[in-house]
C-alpha cells in the first residue's frame, strides 16, 4: 500500500507542477484591481505540491477505517459530501463566512468526530483566517451575505 500511496503522491506532484506552470501564465496581481485571476490557482498548486510531498513522506499504513470499504457506510465521507453540497447550494445566498463556518463545523464535528469546542474553535479560526487573508489583505471580492455586508461596512472586506 505504501508504494501505491507514493505513486499517488508523485502523480499529484506532477499535477501540481503542471497546474502551477499553467497558472503562471495568468496575471497574479493587477496594480489597479488587486489580485489577478492567477493568484488562487498558483496558491492551490503550491498547496497540492505540499500535500503530495506529505503523502510521499508519510504514506500511512493503508488500513481502512471501520472495516468494510463502502463510501456510504463512512461517516467521514458523508460529512465531507454533505459539506461540499451545502456550500455549493448555500454560498450564493448566505455568503462565504456563514457557509464556510457551517461546512467546517460539520466536517470536524461529524466527519472527523472532534469535540464540539475544538470544532468551533477551528471553524472560527479557519473562516477568520481566510477572510482576513483573501478579503482584507488581498482584496478578493467575496459573495454577499449578511456577515460579509457587516464586515464590509467597516471597510475590511470587498464584496463581489
Amino acid at each position: 500500500m505504501r508504494g501505491y500511496a507514493r505513486g499517488v503522491g508523485i502523480a499529484a506532484l506532477i499535477f501540481a507542477g503542471l497546474a502551477g506552470w499553467e497558472a503562471s501564465r495568468l496575471q497574479t496581481w493587477s496594480p489597479f484591481e488587486g489580485p489577478g485571476p492567477g493568484l488562487v490557482p498558483q496558491i492551490l498548486a503550491v498547496l497540492i505540491a505540499i500535500a503530495a510531498i506529505g503523502v510521499m513522506a508519510a504514506p500511512g499504513d493503508g488500513e481502512l477505517e471501520g472495516g468494510e470499504a463502502s463510501p456510504l457506510r463512512s461517516r467521514c465521507f458523508l460529512a465531507y459530501g454533505a459539506a461540499m453540497l451545502g456550500v455549493a447550494i448555500a454560498l450564493p445566498y448566505l455568503g462565504f463566512i456563514v457557509t464556510g463556518f457551517a461546512a467546517t463545523l460539520l466536517v470536524l464535528r461529524f466527519g472527523e468526530n472532534r469535540p464540539m469546542r475544538e470544532s468551533l474553535l477551528w471553524s472560527v479560526a479557519l473562516v477568520a483566517g481566510v477572510t482576513l487573508l483573501f478579503g482584507t489583505a488581498l482584496g478578493v471580492p467575496f459573495p454577499e451575505g449578511a456577515a460579509e455586508r457587516l464586515i464590509a461596512s467597516f471597510g475590511l472586506l470587498r464584496l463581489g
